[in-house]
């Protein structure tokens, strides 16, 4: 019996490379991390980027506030995402997921991404929470490309409703 077997990768694609480590931190260093709300790995990244810390005071539950996430990092999540995915999707889809991600994330051509905040990223898409940028970016652009592929099927169906009228 021959078996085919599915060259597709299963299960999530791979944000990197994992290697396990031991941190030797001091107690005040080790609640720095606690503290922020984010994973170890989320903690270090965002240090790593320069990103600014967002410490938010008790009476202010979320904000919107730049942060320093650059337009190039979002268009390397697309192409990361691009290169990964199987589906063949069609550039008019990918244009406008691109385009509505880049008009909320960049509001008037900002330099930095401007989200809610609140010891998370919170995505301005789905209201989910996301301890990086990254992981926000990367995980917003299949939604956005779901709804740009149901708005311009959406807009073609009553396109060919207006045409099937007409005769």
């Amino acid at each position: 019996m021959n078996e085919t077997h599915d060259p597709r990768p299963v299960g999530r694609p791979s944000q990197g490379i994992t290697k396990k480590v031991s941190l030797t931190l001091t107690k005040e260093e080790w609640t720095e991390i606690e503290d922020s709300g984010k994973t170890v790995a989320a903690f270090l990244k965002d240090k790593m980027k320069k990103q600014p810390d967002v410490t938010l005071s008790p009476e202010s539950k979320t904000q919107r506030i730049p942060i320093s996430y650059p337009r190039p990092l979002a268009e390397e999540c697309w192409d990361t995402y691009l290169e990964r995915t199987d589906e063949q999707l069609p550039s008019d889809i990918i244009d406008a997921a691109k385009e509505s991600m880049f008009q909320i994330l960049y509001p008037n051509q900002a330099e930095n991404v401007i989200v809610e905040v609140k010891e998370q990223y919170i995505c301005p898409f789905t209201g989910k929470r996301f301890g990086s940028m990254d992981k926000l970016v990367s995980t917003a652009i299949p939604t956005l490309i779901q709804w740009a592929t149901a708005k311009i099927n959406r807009e073609l169906e009553r396109a060919a409703k207006r045409e099937k009228e007409k005769k």
